[in-house]
């Protein structure tokens, strides 16, 4: 199973990115990525979204991210998305982990990465985010009342990400996944999680992570028919916004929620 605040992928710039703080002057132009240095981010990033999610792939995409990104010459940017990619990539190993110790150890080596993109750009989006994924996941598997500590550094991140790009889907999402696990007592609210994912639903129409999380809010809210018209939604799309995710993930689990309800 996909971790309960994850996934998402984004575009490596691997060929003519640079950070624009690195560029002097207009006329000055973008400094290419190596061909060799190319062929491993896409090598690494293809088997992190679109290979079997299996712990060999995985590991394999991390291990030639933490051998490329290292290499100063490349632009800024590029590393930056590596960084995060690799925290993402932590995130799912973590997921397919049996035993706590063995998920924390790995979410905990996600949030290290992460932090490596956020050194390079404070305001990089995905590395922000998968920074806080990780953090969410490590909450999640230690428990909400174990974790209820950790909710204002993991709100306070999202609100960030928020800022900077206010429609960034994922962390909406993750917000509403908060606000729905978390009692009430302890600041949680299912009426804000419900809107928040409708927000993210009007925003894109086809971002199938939100309509499977919808799917499962409104079973368990014991919504049935709300649910079954979620989950049904996420299965018969034909156009996901993150189509590598639909397939390995929100398919499955719009399936699982219809078994549950038969």
């Amino acid at each position: 199973m996909r971790a309960l605040f994850a996934s998402s992928f984004f575009a490596l710039a691997i060929t003519t990115a640079v950070n624009a703080q690195d560029a002097p002057a207009a006329a000055v132009a973008p400094a290419a990525v190596p061909a060799a240095a190319v062929d491993s981010l896409q090598e690494a990033r293809d088997l992190i979204e679109i290979a079997p999610n299996t712990k060999e792939n995985l590991k394999k995409g991390i291990a030639l991210y933490e051998a490329k990104l290292s290499d100063a010459t490349l632009p800024v940017k590029v590393r930056a998305d590596g960084w995060a990619d690799a925290a993402r990539a932590w995130l799912r190993y973590g997921d397919l982990e049996t035993g706590n110790a063995a998920k924390v150890a790995a979410y905990g080596k996600g949030r290290a990465a992460a932090q490596k993109g956020i050194a390079l750009d404070a305001r990089h989006v995905e590395a922000l985010f998968w920074d806080n994924a990780n953090l969410a996941t490590t909450g999640r598997t230690n428990g909400v009342m174990n974790s209820l500590f950790m909710l204002g550094d993991l709100r306070k991140g999202l609100d960030k990400i928020l800022k900077i790009d206010p429609r960034h889907a994922y962390a909406k999402k993750t917000l509403a996944e908060i606000d729905h696990a978390v009692p009430g007592l302890a600041g949680g609210s299912d009426d804000r999680a419900e809107k928040a994912y409708l927000e993210v639903l009007k925003d894109d129409p086809f971002f199938t992570p939100a309509m499977v999380n919808l799917a499962q809010f409104y079973k368990d809210k014991g919504k049935d028919d709300e649910a079954k018209k979620w989950a049904q939604k996420t299965l018969a799309t034909t156009r996901s916004s993150v189509p590598n995710d639909w397939k390995k993930f929100d398919k499955k689990g719009a399936q699982q929620i219809l078994k549950e309800l038969e």
